[in-house]
């Protein structure tokens, strides 16, 4: 079971694909089935996230499914917990689930708390206050992703004011946009989707001073339902920090020339501006180090590979994340690594359903002890096949 602790809590990251059922709801159910049945010191009541992949074919399809998932939900969860349903086609070609759930909780450390548009969890141990949040989305079918990218980051916003937090508290944040090299028409000129979130982003983010750096982060496509957003911050106490960490083969997205961002034409006061998040993070607590691993593609300085095969994208790729997690990386930014760095976790976005089985291959020579979840997803540059994330944990 891959697993780590932070400030004495145990996190434990599972997968479950359906062995049984005919509907999605069907196999959603068999999926928390399996849970019940395999986690002997966990219940409903540990689980702080969870993320179900699907395949649909529309957003109406996409919409009524997650109405039909989250009544499945309903029923297996007393309070269903910071949920997001994505339409990323899963590698069995129907559905999978991601269940983030925590072991060592004592009564009262976790509050689950909720407003009109959305739901988080709260995590309050000593002076560390944690908060957990999924599934932020406009939450109807729009075609503007203009509108979509503003409403996550203002549902995103209420959560952190409601907690006393700052955007520069976020650790790790995931960003699902529909159809994300796809371009719109905006004041008669077109607009790149993954541009226009970018935008946004940056003009919620300049509310904050990130003095420990952007957020871990990924940025990557579904086939629909516009934008959500899912977070993690953290505000921490005197003895536990927070750190960023640059790749030594990769520029900071932040820094990114002008030559590889794409149009955006929607918005008169943020344009063309970078994507804000580090290469990873490392979150540092007396008990344990857990570092984020952002989403890794096949980019070396600013430029993507030329390679235009799976397995030469997916081995650079790898080669990019081992840079960036080697304890020679890690000891420039005073991280100590006397032992050595475990990947717990690792989530594989795959432009092409048939590059699936070579990319596992791969994966599985380089990780035969790591869990792995594979899903079909557009890339944030159309010409990239593949991009990973990860977890682990620092001894």
């Amino acid at each position: 079971m891959p697993h780590f602790a932070v400030n004495g809590l145990v996190l434990n990251n599972l997968c479950f694909s359906p062995e049984a059922g005919t509907t999605l709801s069907e196999k959603l159910a068999d999926c928390y089935k399996q849970y019940a049945e395999s986690t002997v010191n966990l219940t409903q009541h540990s689980v702080i996230r969870q993320t179900i992949f699907i395949s649909s074919k529309s957003n109406s399809e996409y919409h009524q499914n997650k109405r039909k998932l989250f009544a499945c939900a309903k029923l297996f969860f007393e309070k269903v917990p910071p949920t997001s349903i994505i339409a990323q086609l899963p590698d069995n070609g129907s559905l999978i689930v991601e269940i983030v759930c925590i072991e060592g909780l004592k009564p009262g450390e976790l509050t689950f708390k909720q407003n009109d548009a959305a739901s988080w969890l709260v995590i309050q141990r000593n002076a560390m206050k944690m908060i957990v949040a999924a599934g932020l989305s406009e939450n109807k079918e729009s075609n503007c992703i203009l509108q979509q990218s503003t409403t996550a980051f203002e549902l995103l916003q209420n959560i952190l004011l409601e907690e006393e937090m700052e955007f520069s508290d976020i650790i790790r944040q995931w960003n699902y946009i529909e159809k994300i090299t796809a371009h719109a028409d905006y004041n008669n000129s077109v607009s790149q989707h993954y541009q226009i979130f970018n935008d946004v982003r940056t003009k919620f983010y300049q509310l904050s001073n990130f003095e420990n750096g952007f957020p871990a982060a990924t940025g990557i496509g579904m086939d629909f339902g516009g934008i959500t957003i899912d977070f993690i911050a953290a505000k921490l106490d005197s003895k536990s920090s927070i750190i960023g960490v640059k790749n030594p083969v990769q520029h900071d997205a932040y820094n990114y020339s002008e030559e590889v961002l794409a149009e955006n034409s929607a918005m008169i006061d943020f344009c063309k501006t970078t994507p804000k998040f580090e290469r990873a993070k490392v979150l540092i607590t007396p008990e344990g180090k857990w570092l984020f691993v952002s989403g890794t593609a096949a980019i070396t300085g600013e430029l993507s590979s030329e390679q235009s095969c799976i397995k030469q994208q997916t081995e650079m790729t790898i080669q990019n994340i081992q840079r960036l997690i080697s304890p020679e990386n890690l000891h420039n930014y005073g991280i100590d690594c006397s032992g050595k760095v475990t990947l717990k976790y690792l989530r594989a976005y795959i432009k092409h359903k048939s590059h699936i089985p070579q990319v596992k291959e791969i994966c599985r020579k380089h990780f035969p002890e790591v869990h792995i979840a594979f899903v079909v997803a557009d890339v944030c540059r159309p010409e990239l096949l593949i991009e990973i994330e990860g977890e682990a944990v620092i001894h």
